[in-house]
């Protein structure tokens, strides 16, 4: 058995940005607990073949928490939802090649930090919102839509929140409620004809019950 490169530099990924965290603020040593914990739940599968996609999210879930604790120390506790984000994205359905939702995944969470390092530690509770769109995002079979979504959407409320100022962290909500349906990109389609079916029939087989 070997352990797969994805696996190594994912956890490398985990350490250089908690460790990093700690050394700016000392405060947010707690971080390193649940870098802990994430490195078990990537290692337990370091014989899997993570994929780039995983690797970039990892990254990003990790990037992100560091800037959030290195810049507040009352922000390190998003760490437990970085933890979380990562075995959802760790044991999910992601595609190795899903660089596009590996990548709506990384904006959730730099939005989270860039929130906490430019307008405080109350703008942490997004990183609950940034770990459900990891989830969705991870598990969409691979969805690119859902990514390019992830990225748009989220993009729109941290812009929103650098500009306004954490009053309006909310917009997290409804970014990961967009995400998740894909609104914005998805196959929607709008009908093309419409069917005359006034004076027809039912067959058994197409009998509303």
């Amino acid at each position: 058995m070997t352990i797969k490169a994805s696996s190594a530099l994912s956890i490398l990924a985990i350490w250089l940005a908690a460790v990093t965290a700690v050394v700016i603020e000392r405060d947010s040593w707690w971080i390193l607990i649940f870098a802990f914990l994430a490195t078990g739940a990537v290692g337990t599968s370091a014989w899997r073949r993570l994929g780039l996609s995983r690797l970039i999210a990892i990254a990003g879930i990790w990037g992100g928490a560091s800037l959030a604790a290195g810049t507040e120390s009352g922000a390190a506790w998003v760490s437990i939802f970085a933890f979380l984000a990562t075995g959802a994205v760790v044991y999910s359905s992601m595609r190795r090649d899903g660089l596009a939702v590996g990548a709506g995944i990384v904006a959730a969470w730099v939005v989270v930090g860039a929130a906490v390092a430019f307008r405080g530690d109350g703008a942490a509770w997004m990183g609950v919102f940034a770990f459900l769109t990891a989830g969705a995002s991870a598990n969409s079979g691979g969805n690119p839509e859902r990514g390019v979504t992830g990225v748009l959407w989220w993009g729109i409320a941290g812009a929103v929140v650098l500009i306004a100022g954490a009053g309006w962290a909310w917009l997290c909500v409804p970014a990961f409620l967009l995400t998740a349906g894909s609104v914005g990109f998805s196959d929607f389609h709008l009908p093309r004809r419409m069917e005359w079916d006034l004076f027809e029939r039912d067959d058994d087989a197409d009998r509303v019950r």
